[in-house]
C-alpha cells in the first residue's frame, strides 16, 4: 500500500491552513495579537473619520467655528501620530516576539523541504490573516461608534465645531477600509525582521536544546546607524533649541511632546545596546533581595534580552507619554501658581461662575479699591517663533489702579505710564519680538483694528497674566461686548455687593482653588495619554503572557530540582518587573531630556513637576499588566507532574 504523500505546505491556502493550525493550537497567544490590531484599526479609523468631517466644510475667518476647527485638527493630528506610533513600537514588538517562538516550527517546515522564500511569504501570509480579521471586524463596527463618542466628547470641551457632522456613509466606508488596511500593514512590516529570521532558520536548528526566540537580538551596523541618525537629527537639535536658546516657555512647553516623540522611538530603536546595560543592575537588585530566586530571574533577564526589551518598549511608552506630556502641563502649571502667588497683592478676587460674565465697569468696593481688567485680545506681529500669530489675551485697565492689586514684576519702564497710545507687553512677547523700550509696534485688536502704540513697559509674570496690557479707554472702545476678567479687590471683602452669577474668594482661598491649565488643554492631554498609555498597558500584558508560553519546559525542570511553588512564582514576578523597570528606566531618561530644560526655563528650578495621580495609576497599571498576565501564562503554581506534562507537549 502506497504511503500518503505529505502536503505541501505552500500554495495559496498555505498561509490561511498555518495561520488556522496557530489559532487552534495556541488560541490566547493569537488573542492578544487580534485585539491590539483591531484596537489601533478602530482608533486610526475614528481618527480620520473625525480629521475629514471637520476639514471638509469652509469656515468664516476669525469665528469660533474656525477655531475650533483648527483646535480639532491638532488634536486629532496629534492623536493619530502617536496612535500610529504605539502601532509601530508595541503591535511591532509583540507580533515580532510571537513570530520569534516559532522559529522551532519553522526549523520544521525546512525539515520538510519547503524554501526559505515559501517560508518568508507563508509567515507573510500568516500574520496578516491574524491582523486582518480583527482589524476588519473592529474598522466595521468600532469606527462609527468611536468617532460618534469622540465627537460628543470634544464638543462639550468646546473642541469641535458642533455644526458638524459625520461624513457621508460612502466616504466612511472607505476611511474605515483604508484604517483596515493601514493596520495589517503595520502588523506585517513589524513583524519584517522575524519573517526575515524565519527565512534563516536550518533543519539543524531542531537539535539545538533552547527555543530559538530566547537569542539575543543582533547588535547590526544599520540598526545602530538609524538611531545614532534619529538621535543627532531628531533629537539633539531640539535639546539644543530647547536648552541653549532664549526660547519663550511658552513654545518649550509646546515643543515638549514633539521632542518626547523622537526620544521614545530612539530609545526604542537602539534598545539592543541599552536594554543589556540597564539589566546588569537588575540582575545585582534580584540577588541582594533574593538568593535563589533572584538568582535564577536575573539568569532569564541575561539569557533572554529580546524579551525583556519587549516588555519594556511598551512600558516606555506608557509611562514616558504620561510623565512627559501631563508633566510639562504640571510645570507650566506649578510656575502658574507660584508666578500668581508672588503677585497678587488683592485680599480677594471676583470671578464669574460658569455661563456668567462680570459687567465691564462694575461697582466699587466700599472703603477700598476694586480694580476690574477687561477681558480683550490683541494680536502682535509675526515674528521668528510664530509666522503666523493668532490673537493672544489682554487686558484693558489702569495701569497705576493695577499696581496696587497686582505686581506683574516690571523688568523695563512701569505701569504707571500706561496712557492713550502706549501699552505694556511681557517678557515672552517682548523677547521674541526683540521689542525694545519707547519703541512703535503695529498690533491688532480685537474688532480687527490695526493700531500703532508704543512700548512703555515690560514685565516678567507673563505665564500667569495675559501677554498685553492696554489702556482701559483703548480696550473698550475696540472690543466686542467688553467684559470684566475678573475684579482684584483691596480692602474689606465683606462690603462687596455680591449679584447672582459672581463668586468670591479670599486670596488664600483663591490661591487653593486656583486651575492654571484651561479645560480644553487638560482635556487634549488626558485623552492623548488615555489613549496612548492605555494601548501601552495592553501590550505589555500581551507580551508579558505570551513571553511566558515557551519557558514551560524551564519551570519544569526548575521544580524538579527542588524550587517551590512560591520560589517559582517569584522568579516569574521578579523577571517581568525587572524588565518594567528597564522600560519606567527609560522613560525617567525621556523625562529629564524633555523636562528640565522647560523647568529651568519657567523658574522651577533643575526638577520638573509632575502629575502625580496619573503618574501613580500609570505605574499601578504597568505593575497589575506585568505581573497578573505573567503569573496567569506561567502557572507556577501547578504540581510538579502537571508542569512536566504541559511542559513537554
Amino acid at each position: 500500500m502506497a504511503s500518503e504523500p505529505i502536503p505541501r505546505p505552500g500554495g495559496p491556502l498555505g498561509g490561511l491552513r498555518l495561520c488556522v493550525a496557530e489559532v487552534r493550537a495556541y488560541p490566547g497567544r493569537v488573542t492578544g495579537v487580534a485585539v491590539a490590531c483591531a484596537l489601533t484599526a478602530a482608533g486610526m479609523g475614528a481618527c480620520l473619520v473625525l480629521f475629514a468631517a471637520v476639514s471638509g466644510p469652509s469656515y468664516p475667518e476669525g469665528s469660533a467655528a474656525a477655531a475650533a476647527a483648527a483646535d480639532a485638527q491638532s488634536l486629532l493630528g496629534l492623536l493619530l501620530t502617536l496612535l500610529l506610533m504605539s502601532a509601530v513600537l508595541v503591535t511591532g514588538s509583540t507580533v515580532a516576539l510571537w513570530t520569534n517562538q516559532r522559529l522551532g516550527q519553522f526549523a520544521v517546515l525546512r525539515a520538510l523541504g519547503v524554501t526559505a522564500g515559501r517560508l518568508r511569504a507563508l509567515v507573510v501570509a500568516d500574520v496578516a490573516l491574524v491582523a486582518l480579521a480583527p482589524a476588519a471586524v473592529a474598522a466595521v463596527a468600532g469606527t462609527v461608534p468611536a468617532a460618534g463618542f469622540g465627537r460628543r466628547v470634544l464638543i462639550e470641551r468646546e473642541l469641535f465645531p458642533a455644526a458638524v457632522e459625520l461624513p457621508s456613509t460612502g466616504q466612511t466606508g472607505a476611511i474605515a477600509a483604508g484604517a483596515c488596511l493601514g493596520t495589517c500593514a503595520v502588523a506585517v512590516l513589524a513583524a519584517l525582521a522575524s519573517v526575515l529570521a524565519a527565512g534563516r532558520v536550518q533543519p539543524i536548528d531542531l537539535l539545538k536544546e533552547e527555543s530559538l526566540a530566547l537569542a539575543p537580538p543582533r547588535r547590526n551596523a544599520g540598526r545602530l546607524v538609524a538611531g545614532v541618525a534619529m538621535a543627532l537629527l531628531l533629537c539633539g537639535p531640539l535639546v539644543v533649541l530647547m536648552a541653549a536658546t532664549d526660547m519663550p516657555p511658552v513654545f518649550q512647553g509646546a515643543m515638549v511632546m514633539g521632542l518626547a516623540m523622537s526620544v521614545i522611538p530612539t530609545l526604542a530603536v537602539l534598545a539592543p545596546w541599552f536594554v543589556p546595560l540597564l539589566t546588569g543592575p537588575c540582575c545585582v537588585l534580584l540577588r541582594l533581595l533574593d538568593r535563589r530566586a533572584g538568582r535564577i530571574a536575573a539568569a532569564g533577564l541575561r539569557a533572554a534580552p529580546a524579551r525583556t526589551a519587549a516588555i519594556a518598549v511598551p512600558v516606555l511608552l506608557a509611562v514616558g507619554t504620561v510623565v512627559c506630556l501631563l508633566g510639562s502641563g504640571a510645570t507650566m502649571g506649578a510656575a502658574v501658581h507660584r508666578q500668581t502667588g508672588q503677585a497678587l497683592r488683592a485680599d480677594a478676587v471676583v470671578t464669574a461662575e460658569p455661563g456668567s460674565r462680570l459687567p465691564a465697569r462694575p461697582a466699587g468696593l466700599p472703603g477700598g479699591t476694586a480694580v476690574a481688567p477687561i477681558a480683550t485680545e490683541v494680536t502682535a506681529p509675526s515674528g521668528f517663533y510664530d509666522d503666523q500669530p493668532r490673537p493672544t489675551q489682554a487686558w484693558g485697565v489702569d495701569g497705576a489702579a493695577l499696581r496696587s492689586v497686582l505686581d506683574l514684576g516690571e523688568q523695563q519702564g512701569g505701569l504707571t505710564e500706561l496712557v492713550p497710545g502706549t501699552f505694556a507687553a511681557g517678557s515672552t512677547q517682548a523677547a521674541s519680538h526683540h521689542w525694545k523700550l519707547g519703541q512703535s509696534v503695529g498690533l491688532r485688536l480685537a474688532d480687527g483694528q490695526e493700531t500703532q502704540l508704543r512700548l512703555v513697559a515690560v514685565y516678567q509674570r507673563d505665564l500667569a497674566f495675559p501677554s498685553f496690557v492696554l489702556p482701559a479707554d483703548l480696550a473698550l472702545a475696540h472690543t466686542p461686548a467688553p467684559y470684566a476678567d475678573r475684579v482684584l479687590l483691596r480692602g474689606d471683602p465683606n462690603t462687596w455687593e455680591l449679584r447672582p452669577g459672581q463668586r468670591l474668594a479670599a486670596r488664600a482661598d483663591y490661591l487653593a482653588h486656583l486651575r492654571p491649565r484651561s479645560v480644553q488643554d487638560d482635556m487634549a492631554s488626558r485623552l492623548i495619554v488615555s489613549v496612548v498609555g492605555g494601548y501601552a498597558l495592553l501590550a505589555v500584558a500581551n507580551t508579558c503572557a505570551i513571553a511566558q508560553r515557551d519557558r514551560r519546559s524551564q519551570r519544569a525542570h526548575l521544580r524538579a530540582l527542588g524550587l517551590g511553588r512560591g520560589q517559582l512564582l517569584r522568579c516569574v514576578v521578579y523577571e517581568v518587573l525587572a524588565s518594567a523597570l528597564v522600560g519606567a528606566v527609560l522613560a525617567v531618561v525621556t523625562a529629564g531630556i524633555c523636562l528640565v530644560p522647560l523647568a529651568r526655563a519657567v523658574g522651577q528650578g533643575p526638577l520638573p513637576a509632575l502629575d502625580v495621580p496619573w503618574t501613580v495609576g500609570v505605574l499601578t497599571g504597568v505593575l497589575v499588566a506585568t505581573v497578573v498576565p505573567a503569573a496567569l501564562a506561567a502557572r507556577p503554581l501547578r504540581g510538579i507532574r502537571r508542569q512536566f506534562a504541559t511542559g513537554s507537549s
